[in-house]
């Protein structure tokens, strides 16, 4: 009874999550049609992961209170073609076929989570530690991936620099740029490497201070806009040095882009909250000893980088949440990969590979930043990792979890009842 409360609930609150991430307003004007295409624009595969993310919770707590797998896909489905009909009406969304069809086998994977569930959930013995290794196997691919795809890219000069652009999905930077410059070269709105090329895209390369002397705007934007980008000679972006509100913002090219992710930023907080309307200050950027540091006026700030625990943004990227908030998904992300290696580790028993499977994971954690030149894995993502590992161990613990789900009194553990199809 009181697992079918939560069931319950679970497909409440997951109903709920889906209408709130997609009937929101996310611009000011109504969407021209149906696009009929499974996914498109800058952000193509972070969507179309959104997508598949999205229903497996109503399809897995669907399964759970009871309704028939069959049914419960057809419910996923008919929630998305309304949330698609709706979002005819509303500014900046973008009514999908393709949107449908990745709903509709999200909540299939939600469904087959529970239905396969004995298969797969409560293994013991070798078998367990095996699937400990493999899950540990995958989330070190997974932080390798986070480190390669943020790696920068050095496209092949000329280069170009633009100041105050505006462009699509920015604001433009209401203030005035004074003057500009990347390493010794002074910039002018012009092809900044038409005497010697490999020069520009050697001070790119090494890091060299790109810097914006700015008469600040009336008021601070409202969003990321560019006060000084390089572009290379397709129009590309390499650099983009911006404010947003008062914070000071920095983009570079890296294989997220071309690869339709979420493109991150690094962002120094509250850096512009002295600056006045029309103060003139000096915002610049270059790459010190430990990460990217951000400047402005005298004051400056080095060790801004990405770690393994930034790859959540690469699909769904809050730049305006607090930093602390931030941190804490952080944290959450990692112990979500690893809390399946804690689970089958406790259920191994002795076997060795379940030693081998949690090794793994530390070496990952101290490894793959070395590797991918990520910043060092910090204190909170640790600390995720040992949650996850923990966390995962005691619910490995049948007594345990007998006593969470059935109260203290019960003595008798049955195990999940089969779905019926």
């Amino acid at each position: 009874m009181r697992r079918n409360q939560y069931a319950i609930a679970a497909v409440a609150l997951s109903t709920l999550g889906i209408l709130i991430a997609t009937l929101h307003s996310a611009g000011t004007e109504l969407p021209p049609g149906w696009s009929l295409t499974l996914t498109s624009g800058d952000t193509a595969l972070a969507e179309l992961i959104q997508n598949l993310l999205l229903f497996i919770p109503l399809g897995a707590s669907l399964v759970l209170a009871g309704v028939p797998p069959l049914r419960a896909i057809a419910i996923g489905a008919g929630l998305s073609t309304t949330v698609e009909f709706l979002q005819q009406w509303i500014p900046g969304r973008d009514p999908s076929l393709g949107d449908i069809i990745c709903n509709s086998n999200s909540t299939a994977i939600g469904v087959a989570l529970v239905v396969f569930a004995p298969r797969w959930l409560w293994p013991i013995g070798r078998r367990a530690a095996w699937q400990a290794l493999a899950t540990a196997g995958v989330a070190v691919l997974v932080w390798l991936g986070t480190g390669a795809v943020l790696r920068p890219i050095f496209p092949d000069p000329p280069y170009q620099d633009v100041w105050r652009p505006d462009w699509h999905y920015w604001g433009q930077y209401r203030g005035k740029v004074l003057s500009a410059s990347l390493g010794s070269i002074n910039l002018s709105q012009r092809t900044i490497s038409d005497s010697d090329p490999d020069f520009a895209l050697f001070l790119i390369k090494t890091g060299q201070a790109l810097r914006a002397t700015v008469a600040a705007a009336s008021r601070p934007p409202g969003r990321d806009s560019p006060l000084v980008a390089i572009l290379d000679s397709n129009g590309a972006k390499v650099v983009v040095l911006g404010v947003d509100g008062s914070d000071l913002v920095l983009h570079y090219n890296t294989h997220a882009w071309p690869l339709t992710l979420e493109p991150l930023d690094i962002r120094w907080r509250g850096a512009l909250a002295a600056i006045t309307p029309k103060d003139t200050f000096t915002a610049q950027t270059w790459r010190g000893e430990r990460g990217v540091c951000l400047g402005v006026n005298s004051a400056r700030r080095c060790g801004f980088g990405y770690t393994i625990g930034d790859g959540w943004k690469l699909i769904f990227y809050p730049e305006n949440f607090p930093a602390w908030l931030l941190g804490m998904i952080n944290t959450l992300w990692i112990t979500g990969w690893t809390i399946g290696v804690g689970y089958w580790t406790g259920r191994a028993g002795k076997s060795p590979v379940r030693i081998a499977a949690v090794a793994l994971i530390v070496a990952g954690l101290l490894l793959v930043p070395v590797i991918t030149h990520l910043k060092m894995t910090p204190v909170h993502e640790w600390l995720g990792a040992v949650l996850g590992l923990g966390v995962g161990y005691l619910w490995s613990q049948e007594k345990l979890r007998r006593r969470l789900s059935y109260g203290p009194g019960t003595i008798r553990y049955t195990g999940p009842s089969r779905v019926r199809m």
